[in-house]
C-alpha cells in the first residue's frame, strides 16, 4: 500500500463529465479530499490556496518538503485541479532509477541504441504528453541528465537515446525534493540555470509537527485506508493526545506506519493511549554509539542526564542521538523537557520514562 496513493475513495464525478468552467468552480474543492490533503490548519489552508492558484497555469512547480510530508499528494492535486486532469499523470522517483538508465527512462530510447534495447521505448516525457510529469527527489539527478532536462524545458522537445530527431511534447513538469537545491547549486552539484527554470512556482509542504491540529483528520483518513485490512478503527482522545506529543520526523508516512502497527497489535475497534505508546516505542529508537540500533531505555537516559548535569542537549550528545529524539521520548511518556528545566530533570531522571 503506497502512502502516495489517494487517501480516500474517488467519489466525485469524473473530470470528463465537467466542462472547463465547471472544473474551475467545483472540482478543485473535491480534489483535496480525493488525494488526502485534509485538515484545516492555517498552513494547510495556505497550501490549498497555492495549489488552486498554480493549477491555472502550466508553469513548472518546485515542491519542497521533508520526507513523508505528502509532496506527491500536492502534485496530484495540482494535476487534478488543472485543465490537464484528463491527460496522464506520470510520477517517478528519480532516486530509484539506475543512473545509467535515467536518460532512457526520461526521454526514451530507440531500438539498438545500446545493449539490451531490443525495442523502442517511450520515455516518461512522451508518456505524460498533454499531462503532468512529477519528478520526485530531483536533487538526485546527475549533471548530465540535468543538462538534457534543461533542454526539454527550454524547447519543449525530447530526443530519445539513439534517436536522430526530436519530438515535441506538451508536459507540465512538477518537481519535488527534500533537499535545498540552492545549497546544491552553491556546491556545484545542481545546475543554476535548471534551478531557476524550475523555481518558477515554489511550494513548501509544511511538516506534520507544524500542523498538529490536522493530526486527527489525517489519522482518520489513514485509518479509513486500513479499513479493508483491519476493519473499522478509531482513536480515543487519549490516543490522540499521545500522538500530538510526538514531533513526527517521518511526517505522514511515519504516522501511517505507527497506526498500521497499532491496528496489527490490537483487536479492539478503539485504539487507546497505551496502544499508541506501544506502537511508538519502535519509533523512539535511534542509532546508538557504535552503530547499533537499540532503544533508549530508562537507565541509558538517566545515566546520560546525570553525566550531562541534567541538560538535554548534553544528554543527547552522550547518547549519540538528536536532541529531538530525546525530547520526543520524554514527551510521549508525559513529561516536557527543555534545557531550562535541567535541574528537575537531573533530580528525577530515574522516573522520566516508563520502562519499555
Amino acid at each position: 500500500m503506497s502512502l502516495d496513493a489517494p487517501l480516500a475513495p474517488h467519489s466525485p464525478a469524473s473530470p470528463e463529465a465537467l466542462d472547463s468552467e465547471e472544473r474551475v468552480s467545483t472540482i478543485p474543492f473535491r480534489v483535496f479530499s480525493t488525494v488526502g490533503m485534509v485538515g484545516d490548519s492555517p498552513a494547510m489552508r495556505h497550501l490549498r490556496a497555492e495549489v488552486l492558484c498554480y493549477a491555472r497555469t502550466s508553469a513548472p512547480v518546485l515542491i519542497r518538503g521533508e520526507t513523508g510530508s505528502g509532496k506527491e499528494l500536492v502534485a496530484r492535486a495540482l494535476h487534478l485541479a488543472s485543465r490537464r486532469a484528463n491527460a496522464p499523470f506520470v510520477a517517478v522517483n528519480v532516486a530509484t532509477l539506475r543512473r545509467d538508465l535515467l536518460a532512457s527512462e526520461l526521454f526514451g530510447h530507440e531500438r539498438g541504441a545500446f545493449t539490451g534495447a531490443v525495442t523502442r521505448h517511450r520515455g516518461l516525457f512522451e508518456q505524460a504528453d498533454h499531462g503532468t510529469l512529477f519528478l520526485d527527489e530531483l536533487g538526485e539527478l546527475s549533471l548530465s541528465v540535468q543538462t538534457d532536462l534543461l533542454r526539454v524545458l527550454e524547447t519543449g522537445e525530447v530526443r530519445s537515446v539513439g534517436g536522430e530527431r526530436s519530438r515535441v511534447v506538451d508536459v507540465r513538469v512538477v518537481a519535488a525534493t527534500h533537499r535545498h537545491l540552492g545549497t546544491l547549486v552553491a556546491e556545484g552539484r545542481f545546475r543554476a540555470d535548471l534551478y531557476y527554470r524550475l523555481h518558477v512556482l515554489p511550494v513548501i509542504v509544511p511538516p506534520l509537527r507544524e500542523r498538529k491540529e490536522d493530526l486527527s483528520a489525517i489519522a482518520e483518513q489513514l485509518l479509513a485506508r486500513l479499513r479493508p485490512e483491519v476493519g473499522l478503527r478509531c482513536l480515543t482522545p487519549g490516543a490522540l493526545a499521545v500522538l500530538r506529543k510526538y514531533d513526527w520526523p517521518g511526517n505522514i508516512r511515519q504516522l501511517f506506519n505507527v497506526l498500521r502497527r497499532a491496528t496489527a497489535r490490537v483487536d479492539t475497534m478503539e485504539l487507546r493511549a497505551d496502544a499508541m505508546r506501544d506502537a511508538l516505542r519502535v519509533e523512539l529508537c535511534d542509532m546508538q554509539p557504535g552503530g547499533r540500533h537499540a532503544p533508549l531505555t530508562n537507565a541509558m537516559i538517566a545515566e546520560a542526564l546525570l553525566k550531562s548535569g541534567g541538560r538535554v542537549a548534553g544528554a543527547a550528545r552522550v547518547l549519540g542521538v538528536p536532541r529531538s529524539t530525546l525530547r520526543d521520548r520524554l514527551r510521549v511518556y508525559g513529561r516536557e523537557a527543555s534545557s531550562e528545566d535541567a535541574p528537575s530533570l537531573a533530580e528525577s531522571s530515574t522516573a522520566l520514562v516508563t520502562e519499555p
